[in-house]
């Protein structure tokens, strides 16, 4: 079990022709990305709807009012309810993709734009890739940038875009600690972390309910939803339940690549070691000792993981001369 695990790392990082072009992107084809899933459609001239009856309703509860089996107050009480339940149906992938494209444009622009390095966006981009495809959302299209920044920190936006910081990449050891890194941002998008707290806000209740035509039609209550996702990942940060669920689960995917489940634990002892109080990463983000304790109680149920590669080599290599 141990060589086909280090078999699927070695495969995923030697595919470098195959896959790395593709699925990593730079800010000027990102951006070209952003405008397509962000450009408001082009209006359809629609058939004006044909005049209702005074009184009239539509659907079941409609033809409950108009049959007289309730009267017109609880008729709209009861298309309230409705009204309610549909705001909190899940949000589709494709708007998913429009509000994470929207926010990862606020990302480039907030800390400095793209590192500019192909050969470390390509080897960022693969191991991203590989832990991705073991994550609970495969059919999500994964992206991953390095953001030009000296201050240690990481980030996910709705859709499927991964950012790192050059100065969090400065502090890793080793491939498994990448893994570990990408993973718990990878899970954020999966477990959608950053859309359900956003539904729970009172103020943005029923945005759930747009589809992308409608998010042109009402830009304002889009700008709204994207300034609240903005003020969450940048400033307040999420529930402290979900990053340290976002931990688990990163771990979980870097096993199943076949990674050495101790990278983002130690990671976060580094991280706690080497980065200022004040850092925007320790508003964001629980204390780095309550996550490594949680972790190192985590990592220590992975028996049969222990022996996996951590990769230390390999990552000096990738990396050398580029950060």
């Amino acid at each position: 079990m141990k060589k086909r695990f280090i078999i699927i790392i070695l495969g995923v990082l030697l595919g470098v022709a195959a896959v790395g072009s593709a699925s990593a992107f730079n800010l000027g084809g990102f951006l070209d990305e952003v405008e397509k899933q962000t450009r408001p459609p082009e209006k359809k001239q629609n058939p004006q709807p044909k005049a209702r009856q005074p009184g009239a309703s539509g659907g079941l509860i409609g033809l409950g009012e108009n049959l007289g089996l309730f009267d017109k107050k609880t008729s709209n009480l009861l298309q309230q309810g409705a009204k309610t339940f549909q705001a909190f149906q899940p949000i589709g992938l494709e708007e998913e993709k429009a509000i994470g494209a929207s926010l990862a444009a606020r990302v480039f622009d907030r800390y400095g734009g793209p590192y500019n390095n192909p050969g470390l966006l390509r080897y960022v981009n693969l191991v991203g890739q590989a832990v991705a495809g073991m994550s609970d959302r495969t059919e999500v299209e994964y992206h991953f940038a390095i953001i030009n920044t000296n201050e240690p920190n990481a980030f996910a936006t709705p859709g499927g875009y991964v950012f790192v910081s050059i100065g969090l990449l400065r502090l890793l050891e080793n491939e498994a600690q990448l893994a570990g890194v990408l993973g718990h941002e990878i899970a954020h998008i999966s477990h959608q972390h950053a859309l359900k707290t956003i539904q729970r806000g009172r103020r943005l209740q029923g945005i759930s309910a747009l589809g992308l035509a409608a998010f042109n039609e009402n830009p304002e209550k889009f700008g709204r939803l994207i300034d609240g996702i903005s003020d969450i990942i940048f400033t307040r940060g999420l529930d402290k339940d979900l990053e340290f669920e976002a931990d688990k689960m990163g771990v979980e995917y870097a096993a199943r690549v076949g990674y050495n489940p101790s990278g983002l634990r130690d990671f976060i002892r580094i991280l706690g070691q080497k980065t200022r109080s004040g850092s925007i990463f320790f508003s964001t983000h629980p204390p780095p000792r309550a996550r490594y304790d949680r972790l190192s109680r985590l990592v220590a149920g992975y028996r049969a993981a222990a022996g996996n590669p951590r990769l230390a080599e390999r990552f000096r290599r990738e990396t050398k001369g580029r950060l």
